[in-house]
């Protein structure tokens, strides 16, 4: 097995444990599992009006043609337009 081979093999696997969200022009961006924890909890910390810049998984998913990822959670675009939620915990 040449070394062409085994880094095929090992891209493949790696594969398996990524996100990948499709993007207009054709590409494809990866992502690691947990980015899609770290993409939602960003998602509701500016529902909760904190000034956090958007996920790069938010920002990916919002930018996809596919609407499974344009139209999830995940996504940045709802968070821009659903007012921030009023914090009722005391």
């Amino acid at each position: 097995m040449g070394l062409k081979d085994r880094i095929r093999r090992l891209e493949k696997e790696a594969e398996g444990e990524m996100v990948l969200v499709p993007q207009k022009d054709g590409t494809v961006r990866r992502f690691p599992q947990s980015a899609l924890q770290e993409s939602f909890m960003t998602n509701m910390r500016r529902l909760k009006g904190e000034d956090v810049p958007h996920h790069p998984l938010g920002v990916a998913a919002a930018e996809s043609p596919d609407p499974e990822w344009s139209r999830s959670f995940y996504s940045a675009a709802w968070t821009d337009i659903v007012a921030p939620v009023e914090d009722l915990s005391e």
